[in-house]
């Protein structure tokens, strides 16, 4: 088993904030999501820009492997997914509604209790946009003007947390996570 599945195009600084918190990952592209050789995971993590195709071509990927991201996160494991990057996006291959705006720029933002909210480090994080959820996701933290930044929704025994926070997940969440999910095959 290796605890994160790191899912994009090509490498991301989060592999050395990985390392730094002794968590094992695994780098993985498109053309090998979903291969039965894969090993189980506790926790996938989706960087920024996955729907943009400057930044990553896994998009056709994650709306393929719709029904395995499913069963993944409802057998426990955690699915941690980051702004798309394009000016509008409906997570179609959740399986829970969800939709992004795209609109940077840094945001005061008020957090709820729920304990995933340790994703951010800072009160005024850079954020990409924000989400309109749809039901089952919780507002775990809003910006200024009320829209959610950051959500949360329990699928299964798992959990699905999204976010337009564009800054590094807090190791405090990653430890958290982990603390969370149980090993799952996506």
């Amino acid at each position: 088993m290796t605890d994160i599945a790191l899912i994009g195009s090509r490498t991301f600084l989060f592999e050395k904030l990985f390392q730094e918190l002794g968590a094992s990952y695994q780098f993985i592209q498109a053309g090998i999501l979903g291969s039965p050789f894969l090993p189980q995971y506790k926790m996938i993590m989706i960087p920024t820009g996955f729907a943009n195709p400057q930044y990553s071509e896994i998009l056709p990927a994650l709306r393929r492997m719709r029904s395995k991201i499913a069963d993944f996160v409802s057998r426990g494991g955690v699915l941690t997914v980051f702004g798309p990057m394009v000016t509008y996006h409906e997570y179609e291959w959740l399986p829970l509604r969800l939709k992004y705006f795209c609109e940077l720029g840094q945001k005061k933002v008020v957090r709820s209790q729920h304990e995933c909210s340790c994703l951010l480090c800072t009160s005024t994080p850079e954020c990409d946009g924000y989400l309109l959820p749809g039901e089952g996701f919780e507002a775990v933290v809003r910006d200024e003007k009320n829209r959610a930044v950051l959500v949360a929704a329990k699928f299964g025994e798992g959990l699905i947390v999204a976010t337009t926070v564009h800054e590094f997940p807090a190791a405090r969440y990653i430890n958290w996570a982990l603390s969370k999910a149980k090993p799952a095959k996506i």
